[in-house]
């Protein structure tokens, strides 16, 4: 009898749910019988995560080249072009599923498997109008206008007329934006931000219009509708202000970089958000976060709070890539909260293989600036301390 309810019990974690969490982080799950559901605040919940959705598809093409596609918000995801019609533009994302984005919200595409090393740091937007990068051969910079998209390539438009270039032959393409739009509120829909699920990853803005039985739908600006499937969706977090990451944030100083002593001799590991000091993904016991901050001990962000923030709450580890190294090697930190040049909470040491700590929440309350410091306690060897799920509500 015990090993049959063992067996049931472990059916039901893998059946396919929603979890949910609060802004307090208390963790719930929403069965897909209580679905539909237009807003997961009706069950007081800010951040969805699907799990236990698999993918039946398998149409993305594995020759075709990846794209990584910056939006006019500063949104970025990695897809494969479908193609595209007119002002359309059609990313195949994650599983196969494909989504269509408008020229007014798209500012760049760049295929980095066909830029030359040397050249990647040198490409940049035109002064005024549009620039293609065209790879025939040598990589050609060529300026003019966007006329629309096609199936096969770009309409373009240039001082050699106008022209169907061939996706296979473009490298990058920057396009011009001519004023920055406030970002409209959709009605009937509730603001989200939306992670893919994937190695390939990718973040956009949309709004929710329901969460139903196998695909949230969604409004893309202002007029797409789309059905994205779960399997598909990492995590989906309303957007109505009473919660920030602080991966969000644009830090106003960062001091050590993990270089002892300030002396770098060449060697310096400045942070990065949403991603692991060395650049792959943030994991940590297992698990892969999709918002936090990468840095490397010693190292210090500060950043000003603007808009009342009440208090901040999340997690710290080692990130799991230390653990390819020797046990002694695999990282030992401590980490530190300060506000107004207060101290706020001081971690134990954090060793790699530790589980996530999670901080107790700590409020924020009147304060205008927020420090972020990790210190070593060892050797400096494999400190790649991370802040998981970092976040500041009102």
């Amino acid at each position: 009898m015990f090993a049959l309810l063992c067996f049931v019990l472990g059916l039901q974690e893998l059946a396919p749910r929603l979890l949910l969490e609060d802004l307090d982080g208390k963790e719930s799950v929403l069965a897909l019988t209580a679905l539909p559901l237009t807003d997961p605040r009706e069950k007081g919940a800010w951040i969805v995560r699907p799990t236990g959705f698999q993918s039946s598809s398998a149409r993305q093409e594995k020759g075709s080249a990846r794209a990584l596609v910056t939006l006019v918000n500063g949104d970025e995801l990695r897809a494969r072009v479908a193609g595209g019609t007119g002002e359309t533009l059609e990313l195949e994302l994650f599983g196969g599923v494909v989504v269509p984005f408008e020229l007014e919200g798209l500012r760049s595409l760049q295929f980095p498997e066909r830029i030359p090393a040397e050249q990647r740091h040198s490409l940049a937007p035109a002064a005024e109008g549009d620039r293609l990068y065209r790879l025939a051969g040598a990589l050609d910079a060529i300026d003019g206008t966007l006329e629309g998209f096609e199936q096969d390539g770009v309409r373009f438009d240039s001082v050699l007329g106008l022209r169907t270039i061939p996706w296979r032959e473009i490298a990058a393409l920057y396009l011009e934006v001519l004023a920055k739009k406030p970002e409209a509120a959709q009605a009937g829909c509730v603001p989200v931000t939306l992670d893919f699920a994937g190695p390939e990853g990718g973040r956009f803005r949309a709004g929710l219009l329901a969460l139903e039985r196998e695909h949230c739908r969604l409004l893309l600006a202002g007029k797409n509708e789309i059905a994205l499937p779960y399997f598909a969706v990492a995590e989906l977090v309303v957007a109505d202000g009473r919660l920030t990451f602080v991966s969000e944030l644009l830090p106003k100083a960062e001091r050590g970089r993990g270089v002892p002593f300030d002396d770098e001799l060449g060697m310096s590991w400045p942070h990065r958000m949403d991603r692991s000091v060395l650049g792959s993904e943030l994991s940590a016991g297992g698990t892969v976060y999709r918002r936090g901050i990468g840095m490397h001990a010693p190292s210090a962000l500060s950043f000003a709070l603007e808009g009342g923030a009440a208090r901040l709450r999340g997690s710290v580890a080692i990130d799991d890539s230390a653990l390819v190294n020797a046990v002694a090697a695999r990282g030992n930190v401590v980490f530190r909260v300060l506000a107004d040049g207060q101290q706020l909470w001081e971690s134990p040491p954090v060793r790699g293989g530790d589980p996530p700590l999670a901080l107790p929440v700590l409020s924020l309350a009147g304060k205008t600036e927020l420090v972020l410091e990790v210190d070593p306690v060892g050797d400096f060897v494999g400190d790649r301390a991370d802040w998981l799920d970092l976040m500041l509500i009102l």
